[in-house]
């Protein structure tokens, strides 16, 4: 959109929009970045998109420093012709200004773009519902009620931590969300009922209720009916109390008990240490706070002898 801007009020000549990353442009050198602004100027000139900028500067492959020191001549040689916009996270950002004092000189503003607020992330939920299934798909409570705003401040906990996705973020729960609907009316189909695909229910949106799942757990039972091991037993009975009261405080719209699924189990071998962490694991993918029992990618179980 600034591109297109610059080229309405004929601050460029052209309307070239080429979009490259800065790991492209150290793999190709500086050859290839020749290439881009050739391009660039047979479309009458334009912009230059490079995403995760950082790269070209990077400490562990100095491959992209003379690629970087190249454009940065051609952005001193091509004004009014090419504009550079330069993307990246924030702290590698900062490195990558470290790299040449010049560079500050020739790009000298720098746009913020920070997290989407909670607020902002339902409506672009409801907008995502709402285009894929162009508006007949049914929420209850309503795309903006109770079950909606508690999965999007789930996914807005996650903010201001590296790696957070915004955007990409909303989208992968948005797409377990539909995952959950399509499993759930799979299920009723199964059982011989009839399922509504333009519904989506409380569990669609935050998963089940651990209360409604525990007791129908085959992993959970195997992990009680363990020999010994007590102390272990009613840590992981605790935990999942937690959890349960958790999921009651959301639908208070209370703030969640800080805690983590990451365990360290400790003991000498042959103790159980794996059969646990397997029906541990199990547990959290039934509970849906796992993609699934095979290992968990979002828990981590460290084992010390």
């Amino acid at each position: 959109m600034y591109a297109e801007f610059l080229e309405s009020i004929e601050v460029l000549p052209g309307d070239a929009f080429i979009e490259t990353t800065g790991s492209s442009l150290a793999n190709e050198g500086i050859q290839g970045a020749k290439k881009l602004i050739d391009d660039a100027l047979k479309a009458g000139g334009g912009a230059i998109f490079i995403d995760e900028a950082y790269q070209l500067a990077s400490e562990y492959d100095q491959s992209g420093r003379p690629v970087l020191d190249f454009l940065l001549v051609e952005m001193e040689n091509r004004v009014g012709t090419l504009v550079f916009i330069l993307a990246g996270y924030n702290k590698e950002m900062e490195k990558f200004f470290e790299h040449n004092p010049g560079i500050p000189s020739r790009v000298p503003y720098s746009l913020q773009f920070s997290d989407y607020k909670d607020a902002e992330l339902l409506t672009m939920l409801e907008d995502l519902v709402f285009k894929r299934y162009k508006g007949r798909m049914q929420v209850e409570d309503g795309i903006r009620g109770l079950y909606a705003r508690i999965a999007v401040r789930r996914l807005g906990r996650g903010r201001g931590r590296p790696g957070f996705g915004n955007a990409r973020a909303l989208q992968n729960m948005f797409s377990k969300i539909c995952e959950r609907q399509a499993e759930r009316g799979e299920k009723t189909r199964r059982a011989g009922g009839s399922a509504d695909d333009f519904f989506m229910s409380k569990e669609d949106f935050i998963g089940p209720d651990p209360c409604q799942v525990l007791p129908q757990s085959a992993a959970w039972a195997k992990l009680q009916g363990l020999i010994g091991l007590e102390s272990v037993k009613a840590s992981v009975r605790n935990f999942f109390a937690l959890l349960e009261t958790n999921y009651h405080r959301e639908l208070e719209e209370k703030e969640p008990i800080q805690m983590s699924l990451n365990r360290v189990f400790l003991g000498s071998p042959g103790t159980g240490k794996t059969s646990v962490a397997n029906l541990y694991g199990q547990v959290l993918a039934e509970l849906g706070l796992l993609s699934n029992g095979e290992g968990g990618c979002q828990c981590t179980i460290s084992y010390i002898n």
